[in-house]
């Protein structure tokens, strides 16, 4: 338990709900280039709290990022497959200065287990999704 509460002050992970977005594949669109309306976004099994509890029990926090001071958010891009598995995973906005950071946000998320996959026009389709992420170390004590 004191190895979790010490892991939770090095390091917080926060995903801004409202900034989770998914947009169907080109190959999802009505004919004329415009995308379908998304009837249902993909989902983490449990849905976002239990995303977030994946996450907190698996990122670490990289060595040379605490040596370093090294801090910020970033948003990884996800495909999300018909069968509610990930593809495609990489950084679409990286960790100002950490690449280890977003190495392992990559990392975490390549061992997800698969998703409730997303829904355009009542059909299960590929989706992409980004995933807001945010490495922040704990202030220092004055």
């Amino acid at each position: 338990m004191k190895l979790k509460a010490l892991f939770f002050s090095l390091f917080v992970l926060t995903v801004n709900y409202s900034s989770l977005k998914a947009q169907a594949l080109p190959e999802e669109t009505n004919g004329n280039g415009m995308s379908e309306p998304v009837d249902a976004l993909p989902e983490y099994p449990g849905g976002f709290v239990e995303m977030m509890k994946f996450m907190y029990a698996n990122i670490k926090y990289p060595k040379s990022a605490i040596d370093g001071n090294k801090s910020g958010k970033g948003m990884i891009k996800v495909t999300v497959m018909e069968d509610g598995s990930l593809t495609e995973i990489t950084v679409i906005k990286n960790i100002s200065g950490c690449p280890e950071c977003d190495e392992e946000a990559i990392r975490v998320i390549k061992t997800m287990p698969k998703w409730k996959p997303g829904k355009v026009a009542g059909k299960t389709v590929p989706l992409l999704y980004n995933i807001p992420i945010n490495f922040k170390l704990p202030q220092k004590d004055k």
